[in-house]
């Protein structure tokens, strides 16, 4: 199972993203992440960008991942719409080596839906079993 959903809460986003294996849910969290602010299904991809987190545990690895694919769109007006994600962990620490595709924002085009005033750790959860990784955390809104 691959992908990501919304789940109920009252005043902001929770997002769980599903993947096989780890990498390809993290790829997910961050589009349900940009598919919050933004319409996925209007970004045509016509440039890479790479992107490089840490994290001294997979939740913060999450959350600096998170965060760079937000400060791409807020800051290099990038909205993203695939990202190759690889994971590595070296003495306790992870880390993430992306390649994302997307497209400049242009707000004639790209259906703005809301703003993200942050990415929290509250409710974070990773699971992990032998056949996929499920991944949830909440948007401030």
């Amino acid at each position: 199972m691959t992908g990501f959903r919304y789940l109920d809460h009252m005043t902001d986003v929770i997002v769980e993203a599903y993947g096989n294996t780890l990498e390809d849910a993290f790829a997910n969290s961050a589009l349900g992440l940009v598919n919050t602010m933004f319409e996925l299904s209007e970004v045509i991809p016509d440039m890479e960008v790479g992107i490089y987190a840490e994290g001294h545990d997979l939740k913060s690895l999450l959350y600096n991942w998170l965060e760079k694919v937000m400060l791409i769109m807020l800051i290099e007006n990038i909205v993203v719409s695939d990202s190759k994600v690889i994971i590595s962990e070296c003495n306790g620490m992870y880390s993430i080596n992306a390649v994302a595709k997307g497209e400049h924002i242009d707000l004639e085009k790209h259906h703005y839906k809301i703003e993200i005033k942050a990415i929290t750790y509250h409710e974070m959860e990773i699971k992990q079993d032998c056949k996929d990784v499920t991944i949830r955390f909440l948007l401030d809104l």
